[in-house]
Order: structure tokens, then C-alpha cells, then sequence
């Protein structure tokens, strides 16, 4: 049996030395989102084809277990695809976007969305109902053991008093059946207060909160402006604030992004440092940069190239890491499922009562037309009609995009089906950083170079 590297694993440059006296050398499986400390012996072994033979009986077993080394021949691009199209077509968890409002109170320069205040009625008794009456039939199917919702915008806040009204109907709808719930909010923070953290959390049952800071204060206010004037960074920081110090809040996770692009890209030390000084390194507060990408909009004076991006990223998280603030600088599971467009099991409702698969089509100009569906007009239930996306695991079969050949795909899924089919390849910075980020990981862990 002839055995090589898994193509799924990437091993740092850097040698380390262990406070045990050991040197080693970082690695980090994609197929199985694992990272490891190998001796160097072993891991110049599994970068050299002739010299796996070598290794003892023993290791290469251990190392077999462990996925790094494979047989010969073996297609692992074609299992980690099935993979994510079983995921996709059979999940036990059924999931809903729904967007409670068209409008937003910010005017990012970036965003690819056009908010209109009279866009949609989501408060109309129809509109409610038709939404309340596929989450509850997704609750009593017995197809699923979770439903989960994530409320999205424009900004979903806007939208509060439907938001709240909604969820708890879902969660009577969810307890009264057995199945488990949960709830994200994407938003821009500015709105988020005491008051609507405890309803958010404790009524609503949000468990994650997704948050916008685009770097320190002033570049924030300059990037993420209020169309009011006003400005949002200190209501944002409060209210990050109120989630580290309510007991009653325990149980709510936020996430910070930072849309990183050229106007902000050279903000890491000081907004981690900010952050830092503000009393935010806490184990519930997590920091990630996010690129700057066009979701149909030209962000030409915002955008990196995938070069600048990898950079920008790895002194985004090195700057977390230096200022103490959580963040994960490798990915903790595989990407089965790329995004809700690709898992007919998962819809986007937007303001209007439009249906759609993909969360960057509703109100963005071009794409706000490719609706399957509206959900008044779908029976309760019915699955998700089919969108563009649903044969993407095909397309990657099909090695439409070079994806199948890519050494991150268990990680990345192919990052965003509809920028491929727009001819604009996503690929992620962690494509070209990911040895940065492994020696990142090496040196947070204590370990120093040698």
C-alpha cells in the first residue's frame, strides 16, 4: 500500500521549540479542520514523498489515523464534496433568513443593498402568517431536530417590534413540537440597547449577535455613517459593554466583523488596541476581518486584491492576538454547507414576502428580481423552490470553478457560488495566508521560534 500527504494538509516553514525542548512545526488539516504539532522529522517526512516509506511502521498508522497521510489514488476532493452535498440535501436542522425591514439607518459606502423605508410590508397580517405558518409546519414535520433563524436586513432592528412578535411565535411553535431553536442577529449595533438585548436574548431566544465596528472611532463614523448624522460607535461599545457585564446575558455570544478594504486596512493596532482599552477582551466577544466584497455594487475604492487581503488579515489577527482579544485564527470545522443558497432546506425571506436563496440578492439592483417564490404564496409545506445555486456540489464535481483541486475547499466550500457564476472568483485570504496564520497560531500558543 502505497501511501502519501493528504493534499488537504498544510505545513508551516517556521520550526518552534516546545518549552519540553522538542522542535516542531505547525500543521493544519483542511479536510478535517485540525491543527498539529509535528516533530520535524515527521513533518519533512510528509513533505517528501520517498521519505513516508521510511517512517516506522507505527507512525505511519498513527498518521493514517489522523488523515494526514492517504493511499495513493484516493479521491479525497471527491468525498469531501459528497460530503457537503449530502449536508446540503439532508441537514436535520431547517433554517429561515428573514429580513423584518427593507430599510437600514446606516449609509455605508460599501453596501450593495438600496434601502427603502416603503419597500415591503412585513407588518401585514398575511405576510406574518405565511412566515409563521412554514416555521411551525418545520417544527411538526419530524423532518428536523432544530430550526434555526437568522434575522437580516437592511437592518433588522428597524424591524424590532416584528422581529419580536415572530420569534415568539416560532419559539411557542418550536417548544409545543420538541424541537430545538435558535436564533443570530446580523446588525449594525447602533440600535442595540439593555433593553432590546435582554428582550433579544431572553424572549427572542438570540443566542449569537453579529456587530459591524469598521475600525477606530473615527474611521468607523467616516466608513459606517448614520444617515441621522449622529454617530455610533460609542452607542456600539456600550452595548458590548451591557453583554460582558448583565448576568441575564450570559448565554449571548457577540461577533465583531470589520469589513477590511482600503480604507481601513492599515487600522489593525490601533483599533485592536481600542478595543482592548474599552474592556473587550472577553472570552464572549469574538473578533474577525472580513474583505470588502461587491455583492453586485462597484467597491473599486474599497476592495483588496486577494494579495492585500492576505496581508491585511494576518495584521488584523495578529493585532487581536497582541491586544488579547478572542478570536479564532483557524477554522474550527469543516464548511459542509458554503451558504444558504446551496441547501434547499434553507430560504431567505425578505420584507416584501419575496423568497429567495441567496441572502445577496433581496434589495440588491440586478438580482432582487431572481426570487423563487413568495411565501404567501407558497404552501406551508412546501420546500424551498429550486434556486440558482442548488446544483453547485455538481458544479464542483465538475471542477467548474478549480475548487475541486484547491487545497482549502473542506474550509472554504468554494466560499460564494454566486460570485463564480458572476465570473468574479471569492476566494478567501486564507487561501494565500494560511502557513502566516499557522505560525500566528504557533507563536499565541507560546511557542518561539527557533
Amino acid at each position: 500500500m502505497h501511501l502519501l500527504a493528504s493534499r488537504y494538509l498544510v505545513i508551516g516553514s517556521t520550526a518552534y521549540r516546545h518549552p519540553s525542548g522538542r522542535i516542531l512545526r505547525a500543521a493544519f488539516h483542511t479536510g478535517r479542520a485540525r491543527t498539529y504539532l509535528l516533530d520535524t522529522a515527521t513533518a519533512d517526512a510528509l513533505e517528501n514523498p520517498a521519505a513516508v516509506a521510511e517512517l516506522s511502521e507505527e507512525d505511519r498508522s498513527r498518521l493514517v489515523s489522523l488523515g494526514l497521510l492517504v493511499t495513493d489514488g484516493t479521491d479525497e476532493a471527491a468525498d469531501v464534496i459528497a460530503s457537503g452535498r449530502d449536508a446540503a440535501a439532508g441537514g436535520r436542522e431547517r433554517q429561515f433568513v428573514i429580513m423584518p425591514t427593507a430599510y437600514c439607518n446606516m449609509g455605508c459606502g460599501y453596501c450593495g443593498q438600496t434601502h427603502d423605508r416603503s419597500a415591503g410590508a412585513p407588518g401585514t397580517a398575511r405576510h406574518r402568517e405565511a412566515i409563521c405558518a412554514r416555521v411551525t409546519h418545520a417544527a411538526q414535520s419530524g423532518a428536523y431536530d432544530s430550526v434555526k433563524v437568522r434575522w437580516f436586513g437592511g437592518e433588522p432592528l428597524m424591524g424590532f417590534a416584528v422581529l419580536r412578535a415572530l420569534s415568539l411565535r416560532f419559539t411557542a411553535a418550536a417548544d409545543a413540537h420538541g424541537v430545538r431553536y435558535s436564533a443570530l442577529v446580523v446588525t449594525n449595533g447602533a440600535l442595540l440597547d439593555d433593553r432590546k438585548l435582554t428582550a433579544l436574548h431572553r424572549d427572542c431566544r438570540v443566542q449569537q449577535i453579529e456587530i459591524t465596528i469598521d475600525g477606530p472611532q473615527a474611521v468607523h463614523e467616516t466608513s459606517r455613517p448614520l444617515n441621522s448624522g449622529q454617530g455610533s460607535y460609542h452607542r456600539i461599545i456600550a452595548a458590548l459593554l451591557t453583554v460582558r457585564d448583565n448576568p441575564a446575558l450570559n448565554g449571548l455570544a457577540v461577533t465583531v466583523r470589520t469589513n477590511v478594504g482600503a480604507h481601513n486596512a492599515d487600522q489593525a493596532t490601533e483599533f485592536a488596541t481600542a478595543m482592548r482599552d474599552a474592556g473587550l477582551a472577553h472570552p464572549r466577544i469574538t473578533f474577525y476581518p472580513a474583505p470588502v466584497h461587491a455583492w453586485g455594487n462597484d467597491v473599486t475604492d474599497y476592495q483588496l486584491g486577494l494579495r492585500q487581503a492576505a496581508a491585511a488579515e494576518l495584521a488584523w489577527y495578529s493585532a487581536y492576538v497582541d491586544a488579547g482579544l478572542t478570536c479564532a485564527l483557524l477554522p474550527s470545522a469543516p464548511r459542509r454547507v458554503v451558504c444558504s443558497a446551496t441547501a434547499r432546506n434553507s430560504e431567505v425571506v425578505a420584507a416584501d414576502g419575496r423568497v429567495y436563496s441567496c441572502t445577496e440578492q433581496p434589495l440588491v439592483s440586478g438580482h432582487s428580481d431572481r426570487y423563487v417564490a413568495t411565501v404567501e404564496g407558497l404552501d406551508a409545506s412546501a420546500p424551498r423552490p429550486a434556486g440558482l445555486f442548488d446544483d453547485w456540489y455538481e458544479g464542483l464535481e465538475r471542477d467548474e470553478t478549480g475548487c475541486r483541486r484547491c487545497p482549502i475547499l473542506p474550509v472554504c466550500g468554494g466560499a460564494c457560488p454566486k460570485l463564480w457564476r458572476e465570473g468574479r472568483p471569492p476566494c478567501p485570504p486564507i487561501k494565500a495566508n494560511l502557513p502566516g496564520r499557522l505560525d500566528l497560531y504557533a507563536r499565541a500558543s507560546g511557542l518561539a521560534p527557533v
